[in-house]
């Protein structure tokens, strides 16, 4: 592959604000990355679709929706399944701060691929890409970068200043090349950065005049797109415009979204029948990420479960009190209540597993649904129940080499020991890689089958194989060197 395939288009021009140029021709390779990257994804070989992903981006920078979103899926999944963060000689080997700004970005979008939750990557993923000139993916980066401010009351006040100083920028870019909407959402950004910072550091004494330079420039910026109509059909226009938009945003205030919420209720109250109207009062809700507006949207959902025996909406109820539990565990693990945590854990596995149970009575067929309730019956210990259930799943290619590992955990626990090495072997055989996380952990639960079924051979032969892909994977090296010597 041409290294820094958009180093010409990166290039200064003699306008500064001018986009970042992307070849047709490169849009395309980067669309065959990016399709490896999803299959890749699918098959939760995430550290692989990282990897596709920022190979397509190094050919176009600005692919939010093909690159950038679905890497941060990527990156979410990958945490949730216990991927490890970067090392420092992953950061030496990325280095967010490279003298070529295309380079640059990409380090830092393989860093957060890794670390989502380091805002100092997507900080630098933000800033990289904006002097990159691509703009857009600048724009997603910031938008991330602010909910992990907002939610984050630790970060300090100069990730809020590197927030401001990117948002004022893309919005000065836009302006300049009289694009409405992205100089408007970049500024609104930036003030939307500003409230929450006043609130976060209410000593400093910069913020009002940062807000006054901000809403300024909004205003002057809004002001060129209002033409030759009245005042009041422009506001009135305008007021329409924005919710628009802002129903579509990631990025806004949460007294916006509240608004929106109220206006929302209102229009699904007067016409209730009107398609659409009850998805939209529920995704409002649950965007405010709050247990009260939650609450509210599961006792809707279980009101129109009730009334309409759509299955779908208790459904959703349940995803929202999942979401409610994951958000209570993440602030009990940080609190470090250790029977606090122990209690919670038990609660949530028993609503979960109530959850899917549930699901697969009414969607018998559905092997996705069937392989999540089978990972939750294992975790509780269930084993003879879960088996039948992943042996079930595994026809799914999406799912297979997982139901694979977890089939041979099972019949570990169990103590069916050749079950397990079959099972475990057969998904080593079918699995495409043997270096991510997936392939790392059946090696390890191969070698103790091998281990615990005395035969030392072969777990020497599979300890081996798991040391040369990751040489401090859980206690593999002791588990090497205490094998007895000889076969």
């Amino acid at each position: 592959m041409p290294k820094n395939p958009n180093a010409e288009e990166a290039a200064p021009q003699a306008d500064p604000n001018a986009r970042l140029v992307v070849t047709a021709e490169n849009r395309s390779k980067a669309q065959r990355w990016f399709e490896r990257a999803r299959e890749l994804g699918d098959k939760r070989q995430y550290d692989h679709a990282i990897q596709y992903y920022v190979e397509g981006l190094e050919y176009w920078p600005d692919a939010v929706e093909e690159g950038c979103k679905p890497l941060h899926g990527c990156a979410v999944a990958r945490k949730h399944n216990g991927g490890a963060k970067p090392g420092l000689k992953d950061q030496m080997k990325h280095p967010v701060k490279h003298k070529e700004p295309l380079r640059a970005f990409l380090n830092s979008m393989w860093l957060f691929g890794h670390d989502p939750d380091n805002v100092g990557y997507i900080e630098a993923a933000a800033r990289t890409a904006a002097k990159l000139r691509a703009d857009d993916a600048a724009m997603w980066a910031a938008g991330v970068l602010y909910k992990a401010l907002e939610g984050n009351p630790k970060t300090s006040a100069k990730h809020f200043q590197a927030l401001l100083e990117a948002a004022e920028e893309l919005g000065d870019r836009a302006a300049a090349r009289n694009e409405q909407i992205p100089g408007e959402t970049a500024y609104q950004l930036g003030i939307n950065a500003i409230h929450v910072m006043r609130r976060r550091f209410p000593k400093s004494r910069d913020m009002d005049l940062a807000l006054r330079n901000l809403s300024t420039k909004l205003t002057i910026h809004k002001g060129k797109y209002q033409g030759g109509e009245s005042y009041r059909e422009s506001i009135a226009d305008a007021e329409e415009q924005a919710e628009l938009h802002d129903l579509d945003r990631v990025v806004q205030s949460q007294d916006r979204v509240v608004e929106l919420t109220a206006r929302a209720e209102q229009e699904y109250a007067e016409n209730p029948d009107v398609p659409g109207a009850f998805q939209k009062v529920i995704d409002l809700l649950r965007r405010q990420e709050t247990d009260e507006a939650e609450n509210k949207a599961i006792g809707l959902l279980v009101q129109e479960y009730k009334k309409t025996g759509d299955f779908r909406w208790k459904m959703m109820a349940q995803d929202v009190r999942i979401k409610q539990l994951g958000r209570l565990g993440r602030r009990l693990q940080e609190e470090g209540d250790a029977e606090a945590i122990r209690k919670h854990t038990i609660d949530q596995l028993k609503f979960e597993l109530s959850s899917y149970r549930e699901r697969v009575e009414q969607y018998p067929t559905d092997n996705r649904l069937k392989y999540e309730y089978a990972v939750r019956t294992f975790k509780a210990g269930r084993f003879d129940d879960a088996i039948p259930m992943f042996q079930a799943a595994r026809v799914d290619p999406k799912n297979r080499a997982s139901c694979a590992l977890h089939l041979g955990r099972c019949f570990y626990r169990k103590g069916f020991l050749p079950e397990a090495m079959a099972s475990l072997s057969e998904g080593l055989k079918e699995h495409e890689f043997d270096d991510d996380d997936l392939a790392k952990s059946m090696l390890y639960w191969l070698g103790r089958a091998q281990e615990d079924a005395r035969n030392v051979d072969a777990a020497r032969k599979t300890y081996g194989r798991l040391l040369q892909v990751d040489y401090n994977y859980k206690d593999v090296r002791a588990r090497m060197e205490g094998l007895p010597a000889g076969g």
